[in-house]
Formats: structure tokens, C-alpha cells, sequence
């Protein structure tokens, strides 16, 4: 293989022998968490085309790809000047110098302490108004976008339920994955500003991914227009709150389709499909624990009322993780299962459940088991435009309250 990375010079074999060897120094024992200063001063003065370059920074290639900006996701941005900020702190009645961890490398080691201040000059980065300052501090709240440190096409998605969606012009209905919604783009991209700047996100050493991710803070609101309770709802808060659920590092989304994992019987079901198309998508999961369907509100009521999933989510929920199943011995010979430990994590689950416990490692191999942790682990989302679509994915968010950071 003639790579950069196999003609190592022979010189340099004994310098990494003793930097992998030598005691450690008393700079090097130093432990704890980084707190950077809380007061930002002026970076620089210049030209708008020399602010950019600043941000923009000295590209920085690595051997597994590249070249990558600074402090930039490679494209322009609003120059944070001293005024804008202030203006974006207008924004929240938090403190500017209010902490806020984040999660070093998607939470794998490491933490990065943040402040309300450096969230707002992220956002004003980013393009956003000081009304979208509540969800960027939810966001940096989450850890926000702070890359993946394996090699897989993972990345983080946030959906908005409540009236807040509405009140900064969120994208609810068509084209909710679309590029043209200002609010739904500025949101985003201040998530990867964030990872990038705050969160510790360094592409090809944090951020190992082969292809990256179409889901790299994707985020959209829920479409109130629904035959169950809305999320902020189903999640304990009331209709007026508005919440912003965050699904972590593995969330997946496939783009809309219902036909290819099963053949239709009827024109009917070609477009809205059924349940059964939902079940066949979901066991194409090989290590998820959880799931996530999406439908338009045209399908959403279509199938509950046509498969009497009507009432609350939680009904829906249960019918998922019953029928979304794998047969045991297939779970034993997975790849996650046999090499990641998952099978002493499940026999130390309690036993006389339906989930794969304990119990389950002496049934016979062709015994169905729920693939998913709980009922809860299935999240129903309702978003989009008016027709018939729906898609999939794998996700188990958590919610957090925007309101808070009014």
C-alpha cells in the first residue's frame, strides 16, 4: 500500500517511541475542566474580506482529508461585532457570562465550558436574530454539534414542538428539509459554529466520519396539525411551552420513501403506505435501540384512523416495539451483540419482560424480541406538507425546554 502514511522516515520511529514512553511532565498530569476567560475582548479590526480571512483561519489538511476552515463551516459569515452581539443578547435575560458544558467529542471524554456571551457570537455568526437566541442556547444546551469520533455517517438532529416554532418563523409544513427557511438554516448552521468553535469539533481528529453526515444538526418544527398530542405534550410540558427535542450523535433519517423495503399489494397503499412497510424499514437496524417515524399530517391521520392508531401516541408507541421485532438467534450472531458487550448488558436486565433480557438467552433461536429498549424508545414526529409521505430513522431524543432561555 503506497500511502504518505507507510513511508514513515526512519529517523522519526525513535521520536515516537519516546513520546509514547517518556513519564509524563507536571503540565502533562494536569487534570480537570478548561475554563476559557469569560470576558472577549476585540479579535481584530480590518475589512470585511479580512474578517473573513480570520475566520476562516489557516486551512488545516490532515491526512485522511481536507482542506477544512478554522473557525468556519467554509462559508462566509456575519462578522460579530461588538454591536451585533450586544444585540443578539437582547435575545435572553440570561447572564453573559452564564456557563454552559458541552460534551467534549459527542460526549466521549473531555468537556468544554462555554457562556451565554460566546453562544450569541456563535448565533451572530451564524446569521440569526436575537429571537432565535433561546433555541441556540438549547442547542449549546444539548452540546450541540460536536462531530463523531468513529467512522460512520452519524450526526445530531433537533425538532421544535410548541408555539416558539411559530413566533421565530420556523418551517413546520412544506420542504421542512429544505435550504430556503431562514430561521431552520440559520439554527443549523449556528449548531455546527457551535461544535466547531465551543464544542471541541476538529475534522479528521474529533471528527473521524468517512463521508460525514446529511444530519449534522438538521433541525425543523413539528407540524401542530396532527391526530395525537404534540411532542411538548407527550413529553410532560404543557401546550403553551415549547420544547426542543435533541436526538444525539446516531441520529439517522432516511430520506422520504415508503415502497422499497416491502412490495405494495394495492395502488392504495403506494403512496401512504402501511404498517407493515414501517416494521420491514425499522428492522433494517443492525445496533439501534430506539426509533423514529415521521410522517406528513395526511399519512399521520390516514393511518390512524385506517389502523386504528387513533387516541394518544403512546398507543401507536407500544404497537411499534411489539411488532418491530428479531428473531433471538440473529441477535446473537449480530455483529454489536457478539463483539460490543451488548450480551452482558442484557443479562443484566430484569427478567419477565417482552425486551430482550436474561431470560431470553435460553429460548429457542427462532423466538421474536422487541428490537427497541421500550415503547417510549419510539419517537412519532408529524412535520411536513400536505400528500402522503413517510420515513424512518434511529434516534432517542431528549427534550429540552426552550423557554428557559428566554
Amino acid at each position: 500500500m503506497d500511502t504518505s502514511l507507510t513511508k514513515i522516515p526512519k529517523e522519526y520511529i525513535p521520536k515516537f517511541i519516546d513520546a509514547l514512553t517518556r513519564p509524563l511532565t507536571e503540565e502533562e498530569k494536569k487534570s480537570g475542566t478548561y475554563t476559557p476567560p469569560k470576558h472577549e475582548g476585540i479579535l481584530m479590526t480590518g475589512t470585511y474580506d479580512e474578517v473573513q480571512e480570520a475566520f476562516k483561519g489557516k486551512l488545516r489538511d490532515t491526512p485522511f482529508g481536507g482542506p477544512w476552515a478554522e473557525m468556519t463551516d467554509g462559508l462566509p459569515v456575519v462578522p460579530p461585532t461588538e454591536e451585533r452581539v450586544a444585540k443578539m443578547l437582547t435575545g435572553t435575560s440570561h447572564d453573559p457570562d452564564e456557563e454552559i458544558v458541552f460534551g467534549g467529542f459527542a460526549g466521549r471524554g473531555g468537556k468544554h465550558i462555554a457562556t451565554v456571551k460566546k453562544v450569541a457570537i456563535n448565533a451572530v455568526m451564524a446569521g440569526c436574530t436575537p429571537e432565535m437566541l433561546p433555541a441556540v442556547l438549547a442547542i449549546a444546551e444539548s452540546g450541540a454539534c460536536v462531530g463523531y469520533p468513529g467512522d460512520s455517517s452519524f450526526g445530531n438532529m433537533y425538532v421544535a414542538s410548541g408555539p416558539y416554532a411559530k413566533e421565530i418563523g420556523m418551517n413546520a409544513g412544506f420542504g421542512i428539509l429544505a435550504s430556503n427557511n431562514p430561521a431552520n438554516k440559520t439554527l443549523e448552521r449556528a449548531c455546527q459554529l457551535m461544535g466547531i468553535n465551543l464544542g471541541g469539533c476538529l475534522w479528521g481528529i474529533g471528527c473521524l466520519e468517512r463521508t460525514g453526515s446529511m444530519h449534522w444538526g438538521t433541525i425543523f418544527a413539528e407540524n401542530p396539525d396532527t391526530p395525537w398530542e404534540t411532542l411538548n405534550v407527550h413529553h410532560g410540558y404543557k401546550p403553551d411551552e415549547s420544547i426542543l427535542l435533541f436526538f444525539g450523535m446516531k441520529a439517522e433519517l432516511v430520506s422520504f420513501q415508503n415502497i422499497e423495503p416491502l412490495s405494495c399489494e394495492t395502488l392504495e397503499d403506494n403512496q401512504p403506505g402501511t404498517p407493515a412497510h414501517a416494521i420491514a424499514a425499522l428492522r433494517t437496524g443492525t445496533n439501534q435501540k430506539s426509533a423514529i417515524l415521521l410522517f406528513t399530517p395526511d399519512t399521520a391521520k390516514y393511518w390512524a384512523k385506517k389502523y386504528d392508531f387513533a387516541g394518544t401516541m403512546r398507543k401507536f408507541q407500544e404497537w411499534v416495539w411489539k411488532n418491530v421485532t428479531w428473531e433471538a438467534g440473529k441477535w446473537y450472531k449480530n455483529y454489536w451483540f457478539a463483539t460490543r458487550h451488548l450480551s452482558s448488558f442484557y443479562k443484566s436486565r430484569g427478567t419477565g419482560t417482552m425486551q430482550l433480557n436474561a431470560d431470553h438467552f435460553d429460548i429457542p433461536l427462532d423466538t421474536m424480541v422487541p428490537m427497541f429498549d421500550s415503547p417510549e424508545s419510539v419517537t412519532i414526529i408529524v412535520a411536513g406538507g400536505s400528500g402522503d409521505a413517510w420515513t424512518w430513522g434511529f434516534g432517542r431524543p431528549k427534550a429540552i425546554l426552550i423557554d428557559k432561555w428566554r
